[in-house]
């Protein structure tokens, strides 16, 4: 279930990212604003991936996979749900709690729930959930802008990712877990 759910939530990110300058365009905005986007989005995850160590102290890795996939699906909606480039702008700091906590999330879960022998594994799996979500992205956003509209593009988007986010609920860790 959660490689299911890293797929879904991978999907749904790289198509807001590999058609972010067909999403700006649709909020009237060009090549510059693109660059402004990305900018935001990627600033914003610094201070999350500083600080990760000390949110671990907060709450479970867990807790913090957990929470990504409702982050990423809120971006997905808040870049839907803009009408103009400013409030776009907003919806890239999603981004903070959604792809900055999940890659070291990640990486910890498989440390903390996986047994020491299928570690090396289980990085391994992640990791491709990520491309194999990636792949998926890249063949429905384009048949879907290619057919339908931005609009389509965000609402699969914001499925995918709420699909998903709804998945990590259901994660059950193992019984012999440290923590």
């Amino acid at each position: 279930i959660v490689l299911v759910g890293c797929i879904l939530i991978y999907l749904g990110h790289v198509l807001l990212n590999s058609f972010t300058f067909q999403i700006v365009q649709s909020k009237g905005g060009g090549s510059s604003e693109m660059g402004t986007a990305t900018a935001i989005a990627a600033m914003s995850e610094l201070p999350t991936l500083f600080l990760f160590g000390y949110m671990l102290k907060k709450a479970r890795c867990d807790i913090w996979f957990r929470l990504t996939g409702i982050f990423f699906t809120l971006k997905s909606l808040g870049s839907l749900l803009a009408p103009n480039m400013t409030v776009y702008y907003f919806a890239m700091v999603f981004q903070m709690f959604s792809y900055a906590i999940i890659i070291p999330a990640s990486v910890y879960f498989v440390d903390e729930y996986i047994a020491s022998e299928d570690r090396n594994q289980g990085q391994a799996v992640m990791g491709a959930a990520g491309t194999v979500g990636g792949l998926f992205a890249s063949f429905i956003g384009g048949f879907l802008l290619s057919l339908l509209s931005v609009r389509a593009t965000l609402y699969v988007g914001i499925a995918v990712a709420g699909v998903g986010a709804v998945s990590y609920t259901h994660l059950t860790l193992p019984t012999n877990s440290l923590v």
